[in-house]
């Protein structure tokens, strides 16, 4: 009797520890693009870990809402994860806006990813802080600006629509400042409004704007790296204390190297987006010389704005501290 309860007892936790934990994750990437399918297969891997595993569900082309509605329905439990950029993660911890909301703030993605690097320990303590776990960190390639007509100098900015996504209104405050007006929108609205003229400029990673088919409206493109698309891979802390510490590893070994699959990808299909647009009548309005320099002087001119506004001050001091640093090198 007493060896039949021990068994019993036994094979109650064995099962308890073999259950398979449900993963629902939300993206605004399209399905079938490079990033959804480094998700499928970083889900594999879930699918196939120690312990039970982790069955991974993702909801692609933003079918739960902005960025801000993922963040949202994560604090609810309606979802556990989600591959977020910068404008999804700052509704958790604001500090990360510096990492993609200061323009022209870095001169190479090099530089960019330096300052990520040295900076994503301390960001991940405060986002674990608010219940959130980051399983890896990625960028896109640069930001550019996709407009319905050409914008040759900075003056050609006054008075254009542009599209700010839901959530940043503090980026809104200061596009406001060099007399744009800004258009605060959800990301799948962006086509349409630019169809109709509601916006007239819309910031975007290339590869997004040829899957969004923004540049059939707006055909002409800014060459000018305004910023980097930031993001990152979070999970929520209920979710992933749910599985075994063993899984645990597996979803942060994954998820990091399905975040640097991203970055080299999305960087890669950027150029290639961009060839792509030209032969469909895309006009890249290429920047060099005293003309660069133009919209050199402009961006950094607007920097001290975003320090306090968009950007936590000290969080702002420390990428420019680590941007020094980089270059000093």
């Amino acid at each position: 009797m007493a060896a039949a309860l021990v068994l019993a007892l036994t094979a109650g936790r064995v099962a308890t520890m073999a259950r398979t934990e449900r993963v629902k994750l939300a993206t605004l990437a399209p399905k079938g693009t490079s990033f959804h399918l480094i998700l499928q297969e970083m889900g594999a891997s879930w699918r196939g870990g120690p312990d039970g595993g982790a069955a991974l569900t993702i909801f692609t082309d933003g079918t739960m809402g902005g960025e801000g509605d993922m963040v949202r329905r994560m604090r609810l439990g309606q979802l556990h994860a989600g591959l977020l950029t910068v404008s999804g993660i700052t509704d958790i911890e604001g500090s990360v806006a510096g990492l993609q909301h200061i323009p022209m703030a870095f001169r190479s993605l090099d530089e960019a990813s330096f300052v990520r690097d040295r900076l994503a320990p301390k960001m991940e303590r405060l986002i674990a802080e608010k219940g959130f776990v980051v399983l890896g960190w990625f960028d896109s390639g640069w930001v550019h600006a996709f407009s319905r007509r050409a914008l040759r100098t900075p003056a050609d900015l006054e008075g254009e629509k542009i599209f700010i996504i839901s959530g940043a209104e503090t980026t809104a405050l200061v596009v406001r400042s060099f007399k744009m007006q800004p258009v605060i929108l959800e990301p799948t609205d962006a086509l349409v409004s630019l169809q109709t003229g509601l916006i007239s400029i819309v910031p975007a990673p290339p590869f997004y704007a040829l899957a969004s088919q923004f540049f059939l409206p707006a055909p002409y493109m800014l060459e000018l790296n305004w910023a980097p698309l930031v993001g990152a891979l979070l999970i929520t802390k209920s979710a992933f204390d749910k599985v075994s510490p063993a899984m645990q590893d597996l979803m942060r070994k994954t998820g990091a190297e399905a975040c640097k699959k991203i970055t080299e990808s999305a960087r890669r299909e950027s150029r290639e987006s961009i060839a792509a647009m030209e032969k469909r009548g895309l006009t890249v309005q290429h920047l060099e010389g005293d003309l660069l320099r133009e919209w050199t002087d402009f961006a950094e001119s607007l920097q001290p704005e975003f320090r306090g506004r968009v950007v936590p001050g000290g969080a702002f001091d420390e990428i420019m501290a680590l941007r020094r640093e980089f270059r000093s090198r």
